[in-house]
């Protein structure tokens, strides 16, 4: 099985698995509605490799609206789970620059995506999971870590953003002057694909061991 359909399928499970708390066990707020983001991966990661053959995407267009997506979201769910003036006015102020600036270099026509596009969300991944675990840091509480989806998000997300900025920033160099290297990169880029919604995945499972009313 491939490395890609590997992904797919834990992606899936992650996203099933967010559904079945949000329903089931009225988790919505604790995983911080997941299975919205979730099924925007499946929309833009997912469903265009799998219906190429009878639907045509614009890939660029697509993975375009699935950055600004992601700045809103994760910008909104660490927003408001950070009590802390100046942490959220730096979110807030960092977030919105990087969603104008996606704006005002976006065009209907291109070909690939600007190099501000990229690499803004990692280097949004960064700041939101680094200034999580200060704010932890400096708000010690009895609460284990691990039982808080935060912790999972922000791990696999700083995680992911470290690989990311090593593949992707050489990716369009690497084309013409070394697949091979390309290839490599691409191939341990899926792997932490995988290891990162399985993080996710454990997060979700520690979340459905919360208490909360049923108004939650």
């Amino acid at each position: 099985m491939s490395l890609n359909r590997i992904y797919e399928i834990v992606v899936l499970i992650c996203f099933l698995y967010s559904v079945y708390l949000w329903i089931y066990k009225r988790k919505s707020k604790q995983q911080f509605y997941f299975f919205v983001y979730l099924l925007l991966i499946i929309g833009v990661d997912i469903i265009p490799v799998n219906l190429s053959s009878w639907i045509e995407f614009d890939r660029n267009n697509l993975f375009f609206g699935y950055i600004i997506l992601s700045l809103i979201y994760f910008s909104t769910i660490y927003f408001k789970s950070i009590h802390d003036r100046v942490f959220r006015i730096s979110i807030i102020c960092f977030s919105c620059l990087l969603i104008i600036f996606n704006l005002m270099e976006f065009q209907t026509d291109i070909k690939q995506l600007s190099f501000t596009s990229i690499i803004s969300l990692p280097l949004l991944f960064i700041f939101l999971s680094m200034t999580w675990f200060i704010y932890k840091l400096k708000n010690v509480d009895d609460k284990s870590i691990i039982e808080n989806f935060l912790f999972w998000i922000s791990s696999g997300i700083l995680i992911w953003s470290v690989f990311f900025i090593f593949r992707a920033i050489p990716m369009y160099f690497l084309q013409k002057n070394d697949s091979q290297l390309l290839s490599f990169l691409t191939m341990t880029f899926s792997i932490v694909n995988v290891m990162i919604y399985l993080l996710f995945l454990i997060g979700l499972i520690f979340t459905q061991n919360e208490r909360t009313s049923r108004r939650n």
